[in-house]
């Protein structure tokens, strides 16, 4: 499985991360019965999660441990052993822990939009700031939210997540719900994670996805190679291509269905005639894709084949939307991960519109802007 898989698995970030009694303050200061509810399930879930964790050495010296999980155990900690020598990633204390889940994901995600704009609902934490998304350790409290936001007319969408990240607050343990993955996908989902751990900007959720499924993607390349693992290197290779097709093909009907609805919009539409507009980008978008995509890509039906959802859109674009802008600034530094990591993090310290600014003049291959490392981070 690659991340994200719009449905099924992907990721998220947590909410929000505290220590010992700084929870007890976070959740004593919040104002709401809404907001008390809400932390108090993220809490609660994390903490679960903490008391029934393993700790994988042990684990690793038992002799009553299964052998096929000790094998899996082993090939993390050689995955680890990369992220930190040869990518730049700080695992150190990461995924020493074990959690065996009783369903397919940890967290349950809910994305809203409005019906006829992209603009995404965004909701405001310490520590991750304001992201678009919000997660819930039952997927029964994400779908009441997600009828709550339907109600009061948003396009909505509620996405499994097989992993989420505390931001290098907590020690995030290793998940059932994402540990027997081919090793590859592994491989990527715990150098995506650890991404966030070296770079992460409050409030930019497109910025923070799109820099971590970078390093996820080359940094698995890299790993790859390195093992010289070829026949998991080619499946991998493969259900990457297939994932960029997707992706590629979502980006552009959303730029089309953006720009109409902006079209109308400015000439005043009326919102039946924006529905209809709706309807009809959706049903073109949807036979477009069934007429065009591979075999290899039937997998992906479903995400065109369930009911319209821009929110469900914006996922992907989230994840991918300024991957090349990425992809860019690497070859620009030398394909040196220090290096990359610490444009990153400088370029996170920019203002917001200078940001986007140079993250499109990457990605147009035009980029005059300097490097992040020379600027200064009060603009």
């Amino acid at each position: 499985m690659s991340p994200p898989s719009y449905g099924e698995r992907g990721y998220v970030r947590a909410a929000a991360g505290c220590r010992g009694l700084g929870l007890l303050w976070l959740l004593l200061t919040l104002s709401g019965c809404e907001a008390l509810g809400y932390y108090t399930q993220a809490a609660s879930g994390h903490l679960e999660l903490m008391r029934a964790r393993q700790s994988t050495a042990v684990l690793l010296g038992d002799p009553a441990t299964p052998e096929p999980l000790r094998v899996r155990l082993e090939v993390v900690e050689d995955i680890l052993a990369f992220a930190e020598a040869e990518l730049g990633l700080p695992a150190q204390g990461q995924y020493r822990h074990y959690v065996t889940l009783d369903r397919d994901a940890v967290v349950y995600n809910v994305m809203a939009a409005p019906r006829h704009d992209f603009t995404p609902l965004h909701w405001c934490f310490p520590i991750a700031g304001c992201v678009a998304y919000r997660g819930y350790f039952q997927r029964s409290r994400a779908q009441a939210k997600a009828a709550q936001l339907a109600a009061d007319g948003f396009d909505v969408h509620v996405g499994g997540a097989a992993a989420y990240s505390t931001l290098g607050w907590f020690a995030d343990p290793l998940l059932s719900s994402f540990l027997w993955w081919e090793e590859a996908d592994l491989a990527e989902l715990l150098f995506h994670e650890l991404a966030h751990v070296r770079v992460y900007l409050p409030g930019d959720t497109a910025f923070n996805e799109s820099y971590a499924t970078f390093v996820g993607r080359e940094g698995t390349r890299r790993w790859l190679a390195d093992r010289d693992m070829e026949e998991h290197r080619r499946r991998w290779q493969a259900r990457t291509q297939v994932r960029e097709a997707f992706v590629d093909f979502v980006l552009r009907w959303r730029e089309e269905m953006a720009g109409r609805y902006l079209e109308l919009r400015q000439a005043g539409a009326e919102v039946a005639a924006l529905d209809a507009a709706r309807d009809a980008l959706w049903s073109r978008m949807r036979e477009a894709w069934l007429e065009q995509r591979s075999t290899a890509a039937a997998s992906y039906d479903r995400f065109f084949l369930a009911e319209p959802s821009n929110a469900r859109l914006n996922t992907v674009a989230d994840y991918h939307g300024q991957l090349p802008a990425f992809a860019a600034l690497f070859a620009a530094v030398g394909e040196d991960f220090g290096t990359f990591h610490a444009e990153v993090a400088a370029l996170a310290q920019w203002a917001a519109e200078d940001r986007m600014a140079r993250l499109a003049s990457l990605e147009a291959g035009v980029d005059d802007a300097g490097s992040g490392l020379d600027q200064d981070s009060s603009r």
